[in-house]
């Protein structure tokens, strides 16, 4: 399955910051697996995770938002 361009992002934001998946999971508030299940799509990420994370990568919400992944 191809990577979505939220998870990509997230990868190269960890490469750049020298952050964890299991440091992003735990600023967040959820487990590293629940974490690239919001990336992936499968889980929504709520208007805080996604202000969190939009921060961290520094970008706007709007931004941030067109790297989510549509929900089916």
């Amino acid at each position: 399955m191809a990577k979505t361009e939220l998870e990509k992002a997230l990868e190269h934001y960890k490469v750049d910051s020298g952050e964890t998946s299991s440091e992003i999971a735990e600023a967040l508030g959820v487990t590293r697996t629940t974490l690239w299940s919001k990336a992936r799509g499968d889980t929504p990420i709520n208007i805080r995770q996604a202000k969190m994370l939009a921060d961290k990568m520094g970008m706007t919400l709007e931004e941030f938002y067109k790297l989510v992944p549509e929900s089916e």
